[in-house]
């Protein structure tokens, strides 16, 4: 009964959200930190693309929070343990991230969109990666090996009704949710050389093959009418985005650069894609991926960061 008590305060505490005062959180390595008053403006429409980076000198991957233009960076996470691809919850007051649990291996964390009140979702001793949350902003999707290989499930934000969606023998990533809530983009794994994009209805039913290029096809985001999916492949020979429409067809090459376009995310609030991209250097220095923007027809692409440290995972409001 105290358990049940103490995570029911937990979850209340995470909805309601941190007060302007210190607060103490515990970091994705257990131990316990005190956590400054954030930077970061109340005006939660401000900062809309979350992205990883190690550009403050920091040894680990951390994530960050900017403008739309690219400004007003603000750093959200300071861990001993790398953190992974963070996502917005539906009223952008909240973040869902992987980060390395206790365990070792990846797990699934929420935490107010200022940094604070960080909390440990799932905390197993599986591999657990690649979050987002449903757009009534009540679940949160995700993929997990915890029975094998890797599946997508669902869980309520205080941990309960966890929910296995896919049940294949290919491992199944990167889920998506459609605007509407009733779909679910993910990347499916055939072969070492062979990834391709499926959808199916929310509940895990239906599930249809939309890609066959028999390349890298990967990463799915929804356009924010629901018709389009954008997706990252090689099938060219580097990675560049791709667009398609939700059945499957109609797949266009966005992107046409010599460097890796990749890990597409399309805004929920207009018809623009964020991606990282290696376009600006030179194969020697590859690694240096910046974040870009683009209109969802691929035109006029912007770089938003410029440093000598990668960028990467971005994810738009």
């Amino acid at each position: 009964m105290k358990t049940k008590i103490y995570f029911g305060l937990m979850a209340l505490l995470f909805i309601l959200g941190c007060s302007n005062e210190e607060v103490s959180v515990v970091n994705p390595s257990g131990s316990l930190k005190k956590s400054v008053q954030s930077s970061i403006n109340n005006d939660k429409q401000e900062r809309k693309i979350l992205f990883i980076s190690k550009k403050d000198a920091v040894t680990t991957d951390e994530i960050y929070a900017m403008n739309s233009d690219g400004s007003n960076i603000a750093r959200l996470t300071n861990n001993a343990v790398p953190d992974g691809r963070a996502t917005w919850s539906a009223n952008g007051q909240h973040t869902a991230f992987a980060s390395v649990g206790l365990s070792g291996l990846r797990d699934i964390y929420v935490m107010n969109s200022n940094g604070q009140g960080v909390i440990n979702l799932t905390n197993t001793t599986a591999d657990e990666d690649w979050p987002e949350w449903s757009p009534t902003g009540n679940r949160i999707i995700f993929s997990s090996n915890r029975d094998g290989n890797h599946e997508i499930y669902s869980i309520n934000l205080d941990g309960t009704e966890l929910t296995r969606l896919t049940n294949r023998t290919q491992d199944d990533k990167w889920p998506s949710y459609s605007p509407d809530g009733s779909k679910i983009v993910f990347q499916s794994t055939l072969s070492s050389t062979n990834t391709d994009i499926f959808v199916m209805n929310a509940d895990g039913s239906e599930v249809t093959q939309l890609t066959t290029a028999s390349k890298f096809d990967q990463m799915p985001t929804w356009s924010s009418d629901g018709t389009k999916i954008a997706f990252m492949s090689n099938r060219d020979g580097n990675p560049e985005i791709y667009v398609m429409n939700s059945d499957g067809s109609g797949q266009t090459n966005l992107t046409h650069s010599s460097g890796i376009d990749a890990r597409p995310s399309w805004s929920k609030e207009g018809d623009f894609i964020v991606f990282t991209s290696t376009r600006d250097f030179s194969t020697t220095v590859a690694n240096n991926y910046e974040i870009y923007i683009m209109n969802g027809d691929g035109a006029n692409p912007v770089r938003l960061t410029n440093n000598s440290v990668y960028d990467d995972y971005p994810f738009i409001k």
